[in-house]
């Protein structure tokens, strides 16, 4: 019998809001790998403070790639630490405008369903974060462009084990897991 596709599971929402920890716990629970995002690694080498829109493609085109390369190692479930919505939304913060490449591709790359983070938890300081726009604001838009997308879609509130307790409920409630 053929296995069946994992199902694909996109985290979105404002810096800082858990979508990392949120990846792990529910990759941790259902025994399966997690997509990290990208940006933070390439910034690790790259200066965050000094980037351009091909900067942006360069890490659209590795986040799509490292989907692709894990999907294959997924137990039921692959759980993206971000989508081409954050860089979208990224560019048009930042630059005014979004590459074609990230336009192209965020009609074409499917989630399955996604968790957009609800802000409760609080802005933590880290090298990569700059905390530059409303939190609130992105929040909007991340919600308006799951939208934009007629994608399924649920708000993860709580803080600490309640989100990831919250998620699971959701998963299992909205039939994911079967």
């Amino acid at each position: 019998m053929e296995k069946s596709s994992p199902i694909k599971i996109g985290i979105i929402g404002a810096e800082s809001t858990g979508k990392s920890e949120l990846c792990e716990a529910l990759a941790k629970h259902y025994n399966t790998v997690w997509v990290p995002e990208y940006a933070r690694q390439y910034f690790n080498n790259s200066d965050i403070y000094n980037y351009t829109q091909e900067d942006l493609i360069t890490i659209a085109k590795k986040q799509i790639a490292n989907e692709n390369e894990l999907i294959k190692k997924a137990n039921r479930f692959l759980f993206c630490d971000t989508t081409l919505i954050t860089l979208k939304i990224w560019a048009e913060l930042e630059f005014k405008q979004t590459p074609d490449f990230i336009l192209e591709n965020l009609g074409i790359i499917k989630y399955d369903h996604y968790f957009i983070m609800a802000n409760e938890v609080p802005w933590m300081q880290d090298a990569q974060r700059q905390n530059k726009f409303s939190r609130n604001m992105i929040f909007d838009m991340n919600k308006a462009e799951v939208e934009k997308l007629k994608a399924p879609y649920t708000i993860i509130n709580g803080l600490n084990e309640e989100r990831p307790n919250n998620a699971i409920k959701i998963i299992d409630k909205l039939n994911l897991s079967s």
